[in-house]
């Protein structure tokens, strides 16, 4: 179903610009995806310095990329920091690595943020993008007073499969009980492979991620555990059958994104276990609708209530 007719006109006239991603033909669809990004990027900022650093591999995994932005300005000595996930369902590249949006999150929040270069399947399926995660995590926790960084003011975030990836490295936290995290914000996740839910069958239209292409998604990072019941919860976080005792969280969604019930029933659960969670749902919003256009009025209230949701973690005020 056609949902163009439902968006905000902002928002709409914004999708209507953009190519369809056929993942049928992946080196295509990353092309496709890496022309939207260039015309969406902005300016390196000259207030944030910018470097990248290597994770060492753990156990059988392999060291792991991430680009920190730092505010040049930001006093004291240890700052909160965002270990920053960036979307692509679980398939495509991005070579920038959401280098806009975490410098942007970097000077509003005077906070260190770190962006994880994460491995993409069907070359590297899971567990990869989560251990990558994971990877990525552990050092700078490790590494927390060589960083600056303040290990109570912590938050794993990400948007889309990125989202999907900070809930289940948000489980890992939690069940391998190394070390802990203040916070998840997961915005608009990709949580559920079952790809049943009613939202999920409503989007089909081909100008917004919706169910085919989901479903081609899923099937590249599962690889043969796909549509049986050996799927990890930690691959599809909807799965985990116990929820208490997670981290405090924050879950971001649009009204005809076709993650919206997966993320409203995965808050809910949260809730039902004794889990400090926000929901947030923004009408006639589509999945990524506040990149797309960030000028649009709910997409401003979206960056209100993210803004807002930081501040609180951070420990300084609405």
């Amino acid at each position: 179903m056609s949902i163009m007719n439902r968006m905000t006109p902002d928002i709409a006239a914004i999708v209507e610009m953009f190519p369809v991603l056929d993942l049928s033909d992946i080196p295509k669809a990353r092309a496709d995806s890496l022309a939207i990004t260039n015309m969406l990027e902005v300016p390196v900022d000259p207030n944030v310095a910018t470097r990248d650093l290597i994770a060492p591999g753990r156990d059988e995994h392999p060291p792991v990329r991430l680009r920190e932005f730092r505010p040049r300005a930001a006093t004291g000595k240890m700052l909160p920091a965002v270990l920053w996930i960036q979307g692509g369902g679980y398939v495509i590249t991005s070579s920038n690595m959401d280098d806009g949006w975490c410098q942007e999150l970097s000077l509003s929040h005077q906070c260190i943020v770190y962006s994880v270069d994460w491995r993409r399947s069907p070359e590297h399926p899971f567990p990869a993008a989560s251990e990558d995660c994971y990877t990525g995590l552990s050092h700078i926790i490790h590494s927390a007073e060589e960083l600056g960084i303040d290990l109570d003011r912590i938050v794993i975030a990400g948007h889309s499969s990125g989202g999907g990836s900070a809930a289940s490295l948000a489980l890992f936290v939690r069940d391998r009980a190394e070390f802990s995290v203040a916070h998840q914000m997961l915005i608009y996740p990709m949580i559920d492979d079952r790809n049943d839910t009613p939202s999920a069958k409503l989007v089909t239209d081909p100008k917004v991620w919706n169910n085919e292409r989901n479903a081609f998604a899923w099937r590249a990072y599962l690889g043969d555990d796909y549509g049986t019941d050996k799927v990890s919860p930690y691959a599809a976080p909807s799965r985990m059958e116990k929820l208490a005792g997670s981290i405090p969280a924050s879950i971001l969604t649009g009204e005809l994104d076709l993650f919206r019930d997966e993320n409203i029933l995965y808050a809910m659960r949260l809730m039902a276990a004794d889990v400090p969670t926000e929901l947030y749902v923004y009408p006639g919003a589509p999945h990524g609708f506040e990149r797309l256009a960030p000028e649009a009025s709910i997409s401003r209230q979206f960056f209100v209530d993210r803004d807002a949701i930081l501040r609180r973690v951070f420990g300084k005020g609405v």
